[in-house]
């Protein structure tokens, strides 16, 4: 309760303020130029002098409200054009708020998902990957002496909870044949089978999905609860696609 009245009494109105204030980017037909979750939030712009007015309407709010910003986790990105000849510049100045300059990066980690200014996904993916290795070797450390029964409970509680892959869109099939080998050798190695096993005949035994299930379902939730959300963003972008 604390957490919601803390949010509706600074939180909202700096989000009213800078979506008033009629600067931003049309995102299919619908003016935007905010995007928050709780108090991540991220500004969106068409150039480097709109971008500039909605960290002056940001940092003058803050100020009223006797609230900081923290400058050492915000930063600037310039997203990539898909069509290479409507690149404007490479290089801009820095962009300010509360008085420090704010640096450009290539990509950022935002509420877990990693964000490339080319529009790709295959960092995520990477990101992925460490992750599942890293969840294989937790698991095994802790549930190695347990029944094959154990493990697979522990295994679809915990091992299989792939953070946003819904949202991939943009990537190669390298890195994706690289996740999808990184799934079979970490089942493989969970359960005690052999690198020469069949990975069909390991997924019947055990009861698993395979790789090309769980991206697909994946993809199905995402589009089927979407068009259920009440955001208004998520409405539109249901209804324009």
């Amino acid at each position: 309760m604390m957490q919601v009245c803390l949010c509706n009494r600074y939180v909202r109105g700096l989000i009213q303020s800078i979506s008033a204030c009629r600067v931003g980017c049309n995102v299919a037909g619908l003016p935007l130029n905010i995007v928050a979750h709780a108090d991540d939030m991220v500004l969106l712009a068409p150039s480097w002098h709109a971008m500039q007015e909605l960290l002056y309407i940001l940092g003058s709010h803050c100020h009223d409200l006797d609230i900081a910003c923290n400058t050492n986790k915000t930063v600037c990105m310039v997203l990539k054009p898909l069509h290479k000849d409507r690149v404007v510049a490479n290089d801009f100045p820095c962009c300010t708020l509360c008085g420090v300059k704010l640096k450009f990066v290539e990509q950022f980690r935002h509420l877990g998902h990693i964000l490339s200014n080319s529009l790709h996904d295959d960092d995520d993916i990477k990101r992925e990957i460490q992750n599942l290795y890293i969840r294989t070797n937790m698991v095994i450390s802790r549930f190695h002496r347990c029944s094959t029964r154990v493990k697979r409970i522990s295994f679809k509680s915990y091992w299989l909870c792939f953070y946003d892959i819904a949202l991939w869109k943009h990537y190669s099939v390298t890195v994706l044949s690289k996740f999808k080998s990184c799934y079979h050798k970490c089942i493989k190695k969970l359960f005690g089978f052999s690198r020469s096993d069949s990975m069909s005949g390991i997924l019947i035994q055990l009861s698993l999905p395979s790789f090309d299930t769980i991206i697909h379902n994946s993809r199905i939730s995402f589009e089927s609860h979407c068009p259920l959300s009440e955001n208004t963003v998520s409405m539109h972008l249901c209804s324009f696609s």
